[in-house]
């Protein structure tokens, strides 16, 4: 790893949470935690993201905005360069366009909103239209964060954004990511941000990881997965220390339903 570890930050990911002034709201309280960004999925369940994240950015200075991933096969370029060049305006640049080629069992979604699937070679090529469309037409060009980790992928990374969002099952322990991130060195070079995302805290999970992927704090723990904080500040600072010097990881996202709780230990890492 370098020997200037780039500074800590961290994201808060929010699905729903009600009508614009609520988002609105959230958005104030996510700013004043410390937190960096903003971070809304893309999925049919939850509400669009340019529209929530437009709510946020009239109520914040300084937080950036995130998609938390737009699914590339859902849109076309010229799409997301309308709603990017829009946002951008709004928030005065602070767009994060994160961007992927689909999460699992996306195709259900493609089938609903009548968008062609396509192969993983089709919607790898997506990302890639989606992120050269945007860097050419949106000025001032958002932030790009990609998310994946295929060969491809790992090379689209390299060549056009600033962020790497790790797509790593939450079991994974501190050996594991450090192989994870050496092939993302090779084969994209040492100049991405890397991104993990926190399990969760203590003995709390997202209801999500327990009912979709049977996990639990206990089975995190039996793993090593390093993505499972203690909630104890000190404890989890040198943990995340550690990991930062070890794989190069410095951004950190966190369940919204966590965002409070884990505020001191944003506090004390962020930009350190």
């Amino acid at each position: 790893m370098s020997e200037s570890p780039r500074p800590f930050r961290f994201g808060a990911i929010l699905s729903v949470r009600g009508g614009a002034r609520a988002w609105a709201d959230s958005a104030v309280e996510i700013e004043a935690l410390g937190y960096s960004t903003l971070l809304v999925p893309d999925t049919l369940w939850t509400p669009s993201p340019f529209l929530v994240l437009t709510a946020a950015a009239t109520t914040t200075s300084t937080l950036r905005l995130g998609t938390w991933v737009l699914s590339a096969p859902l849109r076309r370029p010229a799409e997301v360069v309308r709603e990017a060049k829009t946002l951008q305006e709004l928030s005065g640049g602070r767009l994060e366009l994160g961007i992927g080629a689909g999460r699992p069992e996306g195709e259900r979604d493609a089938a609903v909103l009548g968008a062609e699937w396509g192969s993983p070679r089709d919607r790898v090529d997506r990302v890639r239209e989606v992120i050269a469309a945007v860097r050419a037409q949106v000025d001032p060009a958002p932030t790009i964060v990609v998310a994946g980790q295929g060969d491809r992928m790992l090379r689209i990374a390299g060549d056009a954004a600033s962020t790497l969002a790790l797509p790593v099952p939450p079991v994974t322990d501190l050996d594991g990511l450090v192989v994870t991130t050496d092939r993302v060195t090779a084969i994209a070079g040492r100049g991405l941000e890397l991104s993990l995302a926190v399990a969760g805290v203590g003995d709390d999970l997202p209801p999500w990881l327990r009912q979709q992927m049977g996990l639990t704090p206990d089975s995190l723990r039996r793993s090593g997965s390093v993505a499972l904080l203690s909630g104890d500040v000190g404890r989890d600072a040198d943990t995340l220390d550690r990991l930062r010097s070890r794989t190069g990881i410095s951004y950190l996202t966190v369940p919204g339903e966590f965002a409070s709780r884990l505020a001191p230990l944003v506090a004390r890492l962020s930009r350190h």
